[in-house]
């Protein structure tokens, strides 16, 4: 076994978001800025655990237990440290460093939510009628006597203007090296922040908006950290920052979150599958992903899809089969939450995430076994995925292994849940992902040669009910 680079933990704790993994172990509700439950580790009826996402922190006011993420999962799980960083890392999907980069270690075991009686979650469905542009200059002069979450999208939305007022030549570089459709008009829309530009921008968000609220928004590290007062994203040393912008869906000029792809990423970052950053803040604010906006929820004349990541949007033409093709990216595979859904309730949405296990598994579904000998595996609820589960469960029902089983769902019961239409797309995994599969009919060696084609002849579509 080899030992965990130091650096790389802490580049996770750098990365972790609390509510993903206490959400993994235990069911929350939100209260305010902040998230509720029973506390876990003594016996309450009126929840006292609270979590805040701002602080990545929980603390217990009625036994007193409190800690960060990697605290949480030691204290739930029972776990050494280094086991439960282990188990933080495979829930936020990051990867760790060893001493021996030739070292593969074992997958820890995947957790699930407890099975627990909760209400029936309400979600708003879209109303046009509520579209209005936010007076930003009126925003700007009022800013000190807004509410925080409309401070924040000012902030971002500031930001989001500095991105788009630089140079823009790398970002046309990166794009060039991804062989992506550079006359996208999308492409337009991104900004780009060079890493030589952060001082500056930092000094301006201060001088625009003051050093205390930047700190309590997350957008400035705060002055206990190892690099106190400097851009979130200070460790981004090379290249510069590709800005996707998510959008409100009503105040259509207001930016409620960002996925940053750095251009020149570091070899920690690629090792640990670190394409995009994001930045934002649900709790104060639940932002929507990338190119989930107002003009897409009301487009009646188009095919609406589902990929993963900002530059798969990229990578298809702008109209098929005489329709507007249009894209959501989706951070990972399950940044588009149910809320979201909800608002294309009574449409159909193309799920066209990458076809590898990750993948399948946000489409269809997962079933996960839980035994003591073992560590937790997960399945597919796709025809391979439970043809593996089945020969799983026999192997250790000869074995008289006890077990039990927990079902987590995939866009596919989450879109059925909101009223929407779930269109699966699937292609020989052999051709890869969108930005793959471009890149082959460029090249000339594919049997098709344009994404039209490819979606035409090598894509089928099931429509589920």
């Amino acid at each position: 076994m080899s030992r965990i680079v130091t650096e790389s933990i802490d580049k996770l704790k750098d990365n972790i978001n609390i509510l993903d993994v206490v959400g993994s172990f235990i069911e929350l509700s939100r209260k305010g800025s902040s998230y509720k439950a029973c506390c876990p580790f003594h016996g309450e009826k009126t929840p006292s655990f609270i979590v805040r996402e701002n602080r990545n922190s929980y603390k217990c006011y009625g036994c007193g237990e409190g800690g960060d993420a990697i605290d949480f999962v030691m204290k739930h799980e029972k776990l050494a440290f280094i086991e439960a960083v282990k188990v933080v890392a495979d829930i936020v999907n990051f990867e760790l460093e060893y001493e021996d980069r030739k070292y593969k270690p074992r997958r820890p075991i995947i957790v699930t939510k407890s099975k627990t009686k909760t209400k029936e979650k309400s979600y708003d469905l879209f109303n046009p009628s509520l579209k209005k542009d936010a007076n930003l200059v009126d925003g700007f002069l009022k800013f000190n006597s807004l509410p925080l979450k409309y401070r924040m999208m000012l902030v971002y939305s500031a930001i989001y203007k500095f991105s788009l007022e630089q140079n823009q030549f790398e970002k046309y570089e990166y794009f060039a090296r991804r062989e992506v459709n550079l006359k996208h008009p999308s492409i337009l829309k991104l900004g780009y922040i060079p890493v030589d530009k952060f001082e500056e921008l930092t000094d301006k968000l201060i001088y625009w908006f003051g050093l205390d609220v930047l700190v309590e928004l997350g957008v400035l590290n705060d002055e206990e950290h190892k690099v106190p007062h400097s851009f979130k994203l200070w460790y981004v040393k090379e290249g510069g920052l590709i800005v996707f912008p998510s959008f409100h869906i009503y105040q259509t000029n207001l930016v409620t979150s960002f996925m940053f792809r750095p251009t020149k990423p570091e070899q920690w970052m690629i090792d640990s599958h670190m394409k995009e950053i994001q930045m934002s803040n649900h709790d104060l604010f639940s932002s929507v992903p990338y190119g989930l906006t107002y003009d897409f929820i009301e487009n009646k004349n188009a095919i609406k899809c589902l990929v993963e990541g900002g530059p798969d949007t990229l990578c298809n033409s702008e109209t098929y089969n005489g329709k507007d093709f249009l894209f959501i990216g989706s951070p990972g595979t399950s940044g588009l939450r149910e809320e979201h859904l909800y608002l294309l309730k009574g449409q159909s949405l193309r799920i066209m995430l990458d076809p590898d296990e990750a993948g399948r598994m946000a489409t269809y579904g997962s079933v996960a076994i839980h035994c003591d000998k073992h560590k937790a595996k997960r399945f597919a609820r796709d025809k391979e995925g439970l043809e593996a589960l089945e020969l799983e469960k026999k192997y250790l029902d000869l074995n008289n292994i006890k077990y039990f089983e927990s079902n987590n769902d995939g866009y596919i019961q989450k879109c059925i849940k909101a009223g929407v239409t779930p269109e699966v797309c699937s292609w020989d995994p052999a051709y890869g992902d969108l930005n793959d599969i471009r890149k082959l009919a460029l090249s000339g060696k594919a049997p098709f040669k344009t994404m039209e084609e490819f979606f035409e002849k090598f894509v089928s579509v099931k429509r589920f009910k």
